[in-house]
């Protein structure tokens, strides 16, 4: 039996006949059904292709936020920790994705705590302390060392007011005039105290003023941080400055203290009293 041949020429009908058109029809829900399976598979091979908004753990604790990341199918993973003051430790300070941020079931969300022990500094690596002003040393100590400062008390010193005579501790001796304490862990955060200086109320040895003539007396009087207090005059005085001291008050004695800024008053005679070298 002789074979039909295709002619060109039956094309057009072809194209409208019905065989065709079903033909063509079962190929697009071929297709169709291709592409909703492909569809599925890829869904079901990354976790459905479910999206879920990111918590914000800011400010949680990292114990109750792992509990809750575990119930979302995400993974908590703690990449660093910093100390800071005034911040309890294990605390959730920073967070990768950021809250929000659309992620995947069983996505890893970094973040970083607050540290539950303070950093420490050795006390050999403090600055010079003994002998500095204090306003002068509380920003340093603070900026670079994250110490804050505190007064403890005020000594006389024979310097200027206001500059550290010691520092302490937690009650330990750190610095003074004589030594600089090495060894002694001091935690981030934490205070220094100080004892600084005060140029008022300190007491001295009450000098012998006796046979000095006055103007030797107030050269040793502005020395001591002493004032001249009440002058009696013997008639025969015409210089001050050139009379000489018979009799002081206080009286001088060996050992015999007087507080800085008190005045001690004196008699005058022309002539050097008895006694005198």
């Amino acid at each position: 039996m002789e074979e039909e041949k295709f002619k060109w020429s039956e094309l057009p009908q072809f194209l409208k006949s019905k065989i065709f058109l079903h033909t063509l029809v079962r190929l697009l829900l071929f297709f169709l059904l291709l592409w909703l399976i492909n569809i599925f598979i890829l869904s079901f091979y990354t976790n459905h292709g479910q999206k879920l908004t990111t918590p914000n753990y800011v400010g949680a604790k990292v114990e109750k936020a792992e509990k809750h990341a575990l119930s979302k199918s995400y993974e908590l993973v703690v990449t660093d920790s910093i100390h800071i003051i005034g911040k309890a430790g294990g605390m959730v300070i920073s967070q990768i994705p950021i809250a929000g941020s659309k992620v995947k079931r069983g996505r890893k969300i970094y973040v970083t705590i607050t540290r539950y022990n303070a950093d420490v500094v050795m006390s050999e690596t403090l600055p010079v302390l003994y002998g500095k002003k204090l306003e002068h040393k509380q920003q340093e100590l603070y900026n670079s060392y994250e110490l804050k400062s505190g007064i403890l008390d005020y000594k006389f010193d024979p310097g200027p007011s206001g500059h550290i005579l010691e520092v302490y501790y937690k009650g330990k001796l750190i610095a003074n005039a004589k030594e600089r304490i090495s060894g002694i862990s001091i935690s981030k955060g934490d205070t220094l105290g100080f004892i600084l200086s005060k140029s008022e109320g300190g007491e001295i040895e009450l000098p012998n003023f006796v046979c000095k003539t006055l103007s030797e007396a107030k050269f040793i009087l502005a020395a001591s941080k002493l004032e001249i207090g009440k002058l009696i005059k013997s008639e025969d005085v015409t210089s001050e400055d050139d009379a000489f001291i018979s009799t002081q008050k206080p009286v001088y004695g060996s050992g015999i203290k007087i507080k800085m800024g008190e005045s001690v008053d004196f008699e005058l005679t022309a002539e050097k009293p008895d006694g005198c070298n």
